[in-house]
């Protein structure tokens, strides 16, 4: 198995891992505050991250630097993910799945100006009937008079979340995955601290009760952010941003999936309909030459 097709299933199981966090977050999310979760999520991963990293010897960032990976992480984790949250608070989930799916656009645009990628016309027909597919999966969603601003709010999370991921790819030229992706998250959690310091103060039960909450936490943190977000960059060490980014698509596929599996959600025929497009698309943007999928995308250590 080459790099690249190793750099897709990277991206790929990041993708089930997140459309899987909708399910195991579910009930944990109705007590504790998103911000405080989150910083809890972002705390855990960077010690995780940051130990695994010092004990390869592949700790050390060079100064200049330090302005690029401390955009990443206050892009990729507060800017990015706080939106999300506030983004779906406002405009419900469902507009928030299909708002967020545009993010494999805004990557492969970023990817083509920074990265001096090359973006065929047959892969923007792909990301178009993958995002077809998504549409499909989550159906109309019922509309509310803050919908609009909740549009807005999710449009500027996915646009953070393809500048954290072209700015990490950036970054991988030089460093391993698991020191871009330990530091971004200990600069997430210092500058998400304010925001979860005020929903810690507003909120009646702000931390888990329960030793299966804390497991919750524990998971969400080690599978859903630290492993996850790993896999994802490292993905991109080997594979084009606007090849991998389509990858993305998979995460509301996945939690209607899991969520008919673990928790007896119905799942219909339109949705069925719209997982083959996300399939079909995601392939279609998948499918190169035999030397493009030899290539790897980026140079340097794994």
């Amino acid at each position: 198995m080459n790099l690249s097709t190793k750099g897709f299933l990277a991206l790929g199981s990041a993708s089930a891992i997140w459309g899987g966090m909708y399910v195991a977050s579910d009930a944990l999310m109705r007590t504790v505050p998103p911000f405080v979760l989150l910083e809890l999520r972002e705390a855990i991963s960077a010690v995780v991250l940051l130990a695994i990293a010092a004990r390869s010897g592949g700790i050390r960032v060079r100064r200049r630097d330090y302005p690029l990976v401390l955009s990443c992480g206050v892009i990729g984790f507060t800017v990015s993910i706080g939106l999300q949250f506030s983004g779906t608070h406002y405009a419900g989930a469902a507009l928030g799945s299909l708002v967020t799916a545009s993010s494999p656009v805004f990557i492969a645009i970023l990817g083509a100006i920074f990265l001096s990628e090359t973006v065929p016309l047959r892969r923007w027909i792909a990301i178009g009937i993958a995002l077809a597919g998504v549409v499909v999966v989550v159906g109309a969603p019922a509309t509310a008079p803050e919908t609009t601003f909740g549009v807005l709010l999710l449009g500027g999370a996915a646009i953070a979340w393809a500048i954290y991921t072209v700015q990490s790819a950036s970054l991988l030229r030089r460093y391993p995955a698991v020191t871009v992706v330990g530091a971004a998250t200990l600069v997430g959690a210092v500058t998400s601290l304010p925001l979860a310091a005020w929903s810690f103060l507003e909120s009646p039960h702000p931390l888990p009760t329960t030793a299966g909450g804390w497991a919750e936490v524990a998971y969400i943190s080690l599978a859903g952010m630290a492993l996850a977000f790993f896999l994802w960059i490292w993905g991109f060490k080997h594979v084009p941003a606007s090849r991998g980014g389509v990858m993305l698509l998979f995460q509301p596929v996945f939690g209607i999936a899991l969520g008919a599996l673990l928790l007896g959600e119905s799942l219909g025929v339109m949705s069925a309909i719209g997982a083959l497009l996300v399939c079909v698309g995601v392939a279609f943007a998948l499918w190169e030459s035999h030397e493009e999928l030899s290539a790897p995308a980026l140079n340097g250590e794994s």
